[in-house]
């Protein structure tokens, strides 16, 4: 059983490639960063079904208890900023556990 994290990215149009893959790239990576991360993965949609939101990231904790952690850990904080500069608005969360 596992906790998942979503977010949906808007990312504004117009911002280099180069910026969006590098973001892209660090969340794949946070699995090898944060010991209980058990999954991320983060890509572009490949439909029109998600509005404003270009990208998503989908991460597997072991636990709930874990998200504040994960919030927390310096891996997910030196991303933040990086995302900040790509997105157009507010990112959309959701959280939810798989044992419920």
């Amino acid at each position: 059983m596992v906790f998942i994290h979503i977010v949906l990215l808007p990312v504004r149009s117009g911002v280099q490639a180069g910026l969006v893959n590098n973001v892209v790239t660090k969340l794949n990576d946070l699995v090898n960063c944060i010991p209980f991360v058990v999954r991320s993965s983060c890509g572009r949609t490949v439909t029109e079904r998600g509005k404003q939101y270009t990208h998503a990231l989908v991460v597997e904790l072991e636990r709930a208890d874990q998200l504040s952690l994960y919030a927390n850990h310096p891996a997910h904080q030196a991303v933040l900023p990086l995302i900040k500069e790509i997105i157009g608005e507010d990112a959309l969360a959701m959280d939810f556990d798989t044992n419920a």
